[in-house]
């Protein structure tokens, strides 16, 4: 019973919704401003401005070149080998255990 109220408030509140319009900077008004600060108002040119989006528009998109992919490794499905790589010092003799007879 609440979701059909839901929808109709839903319904009601985006039909009540104002139009919106276009904004006009006031670049005088600005220029003013900036003038007031010791500034100077810098304004980018439009033809200028429609040229170049015109010529970026106009280069031609580059080619798609899809990535070659390197083949899959084949993987050893043999069974796994422990290989020890330390040493057993439990039988190497160390510098520090020789009896030095001489001190």
């Amino acid at each position: 019973m609440a979701a059909p109220a839901q929808a109709k408030v839903v319904a009601a509140n985006s039909a009540a919704m104002p139009s919106v319009q276009a904004f006009v900077l006031p670049l005088v008004d600005l220029a003013a401003v900036a003038q007031g600060s010791g500034l100077n108002w810098v304004n980018s040119d439009a033809a200028k401005i429609a040229a170049v989006q015109a010529a970026i528009a106009a280069e031609p998109k580059p080619v798609h070149v899809p990535r070659q992919r390197p083949p899959v490794p084949v993987l050893d499905q043999s069974p796994l080998v422990l290989v020890e790589t330390q040493r057993d010092l439990r039988k190497m003799t160390l510098p520090f255990e020789t009896n030095n007879s001489g001190t």
